[in-house]
């Protein structure tokens, strides 16, 4: 499943003009470099993206001018620092051109979710490089005689869709990963609900693992009882369980020994 929203209407052609007569006013106080016309160049509205575990999709960053042009303009974007994505989970292209005629372009971002996005999402920060005569609008705080000026930017967040409720685990592993398994069950405690995956003693999924591995869990609202094993029965791996920022549940690897569980409700 695969939904984009976004956060406002389309940027239009009357207030990229609006905003062009704003900045030329303030046009020594922002920026001398930056040479403000009637032309301006923006990104459109920020966008966020809900994806399932192995989903790609295409995202249509748009840009839009203040007014058409009889050739086609092309214009250098960037990938800004500030983006949390990693490289092997999105592509996005190095240019955007507004056909001749037109006052939108398209730059196409591909996303992929390869389980690391979370239920909080990744963002793909995009910015676009100033040229002389085509101003870019940007944002500013403070007095107009002295304004902190911020770089118009477009951000595209991916997350993983969850339309329930978003639970997330954290295990520290110890040397013996193979011996940690956990599964979360009804309330009652007679029904799984999820797990780690197939149990096998002293073999678990988690085997040749190490460090902190994360998992996620979309689950109902309602009440259930997390459960986890140490084969070898002497703990090790400390655990976190957090839904919405939450701490629901916490274990240190030395506070259990063959067998830990807890209740919990969404």
């Amino acid at each position: 499943m695969m939904k984009i929203n976004k956060n406002l209407k389309s940027v239009s052609a009357f207030l990229l003009l609006t905003l062009s007569l704003f900045f030329v006013s303030c046009e020594e106080e922002i920026n001398d470099d930056n040479y403000l016309s009637s032309s301006f160049v923006s990104f459109a509205q920020d966008q966020i993206i809900d994806m399932d575990l192995g989903d790609t999709v295409v995202v249509e960053a748009e840009v839009y001018a203040s007014e058409a042009s009889n050739s086609d303009r092309t214009f250098d974007i960037f990938v800004d620092d500030s983006s949390t994505a990693t490289a092997t989970q999105y592509s996005a292209p190095s240019t955007v051109t507004i056909p001749a005629g037109s006052l939108k372009g398209v730059a196409e971002v591909v996303v992929t979710h390869d389980g690391g996005l979370g239920f909080g999402g990744k963002t793909i920060v995009l910015g676009m490089t100033p040229v002389a005569g085509v101003d870019i609008p940007t944002s500013f705080t403070g007095s107009s005689s002295e304004p902190t000026v911020t770089q118009n930017f477009h951000i595209i967040t991916a997350r993983t869709f969850c339309p329930d409720v978003g639970v997330t685990m954290e295990f520290t592993l110890d040397s013996w990963p193979e011996e940690f398994y956990w599964q979360i069950l009804n309330d009652a405690g007679t029904a799984l609900i999820t797990s780690i995956g197939t149990y096998a003693p002293y073999n678990n999924p988690y085997a040749d693992f190490s460090g902190t591995v994360t998992e996620e869990r979309c689950l109902a609202s309602g009440d259930y009882v997390f459960q986890a094993f140490d084969d070898y029965g002497d703990g090790g791996t400390d655990i976190t369980i957090l839904s919405g920022g939450s701490v629901l549940f916490e274990a240190d690897g030395g506070d259990y020994d063959d067998f830990i569980q807890a209740a919990f409700s969404l």
